[in-house]
Parts: C-alpha cells; sequence; structure tokens
C-alpha cells in the first residue's frame, strides 16, 4: 500500500510540474505573440531601442523557463516528493503572477506593482508592516521610474489608473 501511495504521489508531482510549466510556457508565448503582431504594437522586437525589444526578451525567457519546467517534470529520475506547506505557497505565487498579468490591462502598473509586490513578501512570512509598506511604494516607483524616466520605455496604462 505504500509503494502504491509514493507511487500517486509522485504521478501527482509529475502532473503539478507539468501544469505550472505549461502556464508559464503558454504566458511567454502570448506574450511573445502580442510583441510580435502585425503591424507590431511596440515597435520592432529586433531593435534594441525599441520599446519592444526588452518585454520579447523577457517573454522569450519566459517560454524558455516554461520548456524547460515541463521537460524537468518527465525526467527518468523519480521527483521528489513536494514538501508540505511549500505547494501551497508556490500555487499561491503563481495565481498571484496570473492575476498581475490579467489585471494590468484594467488595474495599470501603479496599482498592480504596489499590490503584488507586498503580498508576495506577505505570502513569504514577511509580517513587519513598515516593511510591507516600504515594499509596496519603493520597487515599483524604482522600476517605474528606471523604464520610463530614464529608458524611455513606458507601460500600459490601465482602465481604472
Amino acid at each position: 500500500m505504500t509503494d502504491n501511495f509514493l507511487t500517486l504521489s509522485h504521478r501527482t508531482t509529475r502532473i503539478f510540474e507539468t501544469l505550472m510549466g505549461l502556464g508559464t510556457l503558454s504566458v511567454g508565448l502570448v506574450f511573445l505573440r502580442t510583441v510580435h503582431a502585425t503591424p507590431p504594437p511596440y515597435g520592432d522586437p529586433g531593435d534594441i531601442g525599441s520599446a519592444a525589444f526588452f518585454p520579447g526578451l523577457v517573454a522569450l525567457l519566459v517560454s524558455a523557463i516554461g520548456l524547460v519546467l515541463t521537460l524537468m517534470a518527465w525526467r527518468p529520475a523519480s521527483p521528489a516528493a513536494m514538501a508540505s506547506g511549500r505547494t501551497a505557497r508556490a500555487l499561491v505565487a503563481y495565481a498571484l503572477m496570473v492575476a498581475v498579468a490579467l489585471g494590468l490591462p484594467w488595474l495599470g502598473i501603479w496599482l498592480t506593482a504596489m499590490l503584488a509586490v507586498p503580498l508576495m513578501a506577505l505570502l513569504f512570512d514577511e509580517r513587519r508592516w513598515p516593511v510591507l509598506l516600504a515594499l509596496a511604494v519603493i520597487p515599483p516607483t524604482l522600476v517605474i521610474h528606471l523604464f520610463e524616466g530614464v529608458m524611455g520605455i513606458y507601460f500600459p496604462r490601465g482602465v481604472l489608473l
């Protein structure tokens, strides 16, 4: 009976890893399709000076990571069982990133980043409110200023903000 449970646990682990890899791959491919649409909405993705270069590079990287995760789920060695409690955190973090990607067109970059960064820290056991408030303001401000103010790459504005 124990061997059947271990086999079921390994099979479940492989299924979760495969689904996470395919989800990551699909998110990367959706963004690649957006960047390389006809006509290119943000400029030529091959031109390092265009607004599409960096998002296209990140989308390519996310797609490659998704492919690697999917392939690693089916490696010949049996996977280690997922640690109790850590799986739930990883899945919630993944769901948060999907929610960020889906909410970006409506909430805009500011509100999305100001919610996602401290929520991710809270998910991984940060409980100090001053730190969470600083995380809600400082990283989004720095990243958005770096891209929009310094590099001239503008994030899309949301419907609400």
